[in-house]
């Protein structure tokens, strides 16, 4: 009989496997997709052309129409639920941000599931794969827990402040800073930790990025004409918190084109590294959340195409049907049809002004997908990189009401207008014919898809702290052209809802 002689190569990276934890079968030679989360925030389900909406997104169309759609993907409805979710495959009272809890020292509880951080025995995403030999880089908002009370003291005054009867131990301390992204796998941060703040910074402004756990220094290297959206019913000598830099024209840092850079700069190095190993980037958009805030000229051009609402949700609803995302015959919720929404002709026009900066935040949004797709493809990555491509929850409810169409509610409220995002993956490698699916998909979905595709398996054991299975289930059928059924359930919270 003729014995047919083995590689040494495939031995080896059993034996790597076996000793190595989490598991993985690539340690020989590392042919591993690389992994990019984009997360926008707040954006409505047809705001994408090739989810039937106006807004110009030509970029991430090109993702969509080279790649796979999903008609149903769940988030969580919210910020922080559905980051957590993603991060750790968790329902998001497992990782500590149940009922729409939310990162900020404002809003913690002192129990486990309502203390709006992750624990530490709760292993992520970035945990495990840059355990199995990923490297691991993170841009954007971040909003799940954490502070530097070790690094910065005079912040103690403050934490006891906002935690009435509790006591600032060292355990805490620790505890806070074991939340940040910098201890959380991740070998590169840039962004912020708190929910929201400006988009725009002029060097004579304060900001609160980071760099790892260290203060950032900013680039003022592009000329923004600024336009910050302010409310006309501000009452005179009332301070509105995001007008600052409204109607000037200066050198500055915007967020989405700054992080956009700075992810960029990450993935560059990352790729010329002598190892070869795969990335994994996490980019968090924070755009179009409030604050409005946008370039001018994209502004103005947007104010036109929302003269009249009626026919702004037709057209969506129309587009949907066209891209085969919403059934011709079904019902939806018509809100817009007489041109109707507000009492007052006055709060129309705000709505109108405020859909208008939205819709310019979304499209310098796809700029800069288009400026990753064209780093990726001159690195040569882009065939070999998986992208998911979705928004942590449906617009909120100063535009929800259209953006959301042809779904009903918006952000925080648990109709699917809330609940549901577009969802796009791009990985040429392996979806080579477009199609949409019908499965239905959710956001703790993410992570065991991202760990099978790696070659890593959930450990049992994760700081000394026996683990439980997480609640996602992997869509690599799905990638690979199958259809799976739906999950058994889905359990939604927020504030009792």
């Amino acid at each position: 009989m003729r014995v047919k002689k083995m590689s040494i190569l495939p031995v080896l990276a059993i034996i790597a496997c076996l000793y190595f934890k989490p598991l993985t079968l690539f340690a020989a030679a590392d042919s591993r997709p690389n992994i990019i989360v984009i997360m926008t925030d707040d954006s409505g389900y047809s705001d994408l052309g090739s989810y039937g909406g106006e807004i110009h997104t030509p970029n991430i169309d090109q993702l969509a129409y080279n790649g796979l759609r999903f008609q149903t993907f769940y988030t969580n409805a919210r910020c922080s639920p559905s980051r957590a979710t993603l991060l750790t495959g968790r329902d998001s009272a497992h990782a500590g941000f149940a009922a729409g809890s939310l990162g900020g020292w404002q809003r913690e509880v002192d129990l486990p599931a309502y203390r709006a951080r992750m624990p530490y025995d709760l292993p992520t995403m970035a945990e495990l794969l840059s355990e199995a030999g990923y490297t691991t880089m993170m841009t954007g908002k971040w909003h799940l827990g954490g502070s530097l009370l070790k690094k910065q003291p005079a912040m103690r005054d403050w934490w006891k402040q906002t935690h009435p009867g509790w006591e600032l131990t060292e355990e805490e301390i620790e505890a806070d800073f074991n939340a940040l992204p910098a201890q959380r796998g991740f070998d590169k941060f840039f962004g912020i930790i708190k929910g929201e703040d400006h988009f725009f910074f002029t060097p004579d402004d304060r900001h609160t990025y980071l760099e790892g756990n260290e203060r950032a220094e900013l680039w003022f290297d592009r000329t923004y004409h600024m336009h910050c959206y302010f409310r006309p019913e501000t009452k005179e000598g009332e301070r509105y918190p995001y007008t600052e830099n409204h109607g000037r024209t200066a050198e500055a840092f915007y967020a989405t084109d700054g992080m956009t850079d700075r992810s960029i700069e990450m993935i560059r190095e990352a790729a010329s590294g002598d190892d070869e190993a795969p990335f994994f980037m996490f980019m968090a958009y924070r755009a179009p959340h409030l604050p409005l805030q946008a370039p001018q000229e994209l502004v103005d051009k947007y104010i036109p195409y929302y003269e009249d609402l009626g026919k702004v949700e037709k057209n969506r609803l129309e587009g949907l049907i066209r891209e085969d995302l919403f059934p011709e015959d079904a019902p939806y919720r018509k809100r817009f049809a007489d041109g109707r929404i507000f009492y007052t002709e006055e709060r129309t026009e705000v709505f109108k002004r405020k859909l208008a900066v939205h819709a310019a935040m979304m499209e310098n949004v796809d700029e800069n997908v288009g400026r990753l797709i064209d780093a990726l493809e001159d690195l040569g990555q882009l065939d070999n990189t998986l992208i998911f491509y979705m928004s942590d929850n449906g617009a909120a409810t100063h535009v929800g009401p259209l953006l959301n169409k042809p779904y009903y509610g918006s952000k925080s409220l648990l109709w699917e207008g809330g609940a549901i995002t577009h969802g796009i993956v791009h990985w040429p490698d392996v979806i080579q014919s477009p199609r949409i699916t019908r499965t239905v998909g959710w956001v703790g979905d993410i992570m065991p898809t991202a760990l099978e595709i790696a070659g890593v398996e959930y450990p049992q054991e994760f700081r000394g702290t026996v683990t439980e299975p997480i609640e996602g289930r992997s869509l690599l059928p799905v990638l690979e052209g199958q259809e799976m059924d739906a999950p058994e359930y889905l359990f939604f919270n927020d504030r009792g809802q």
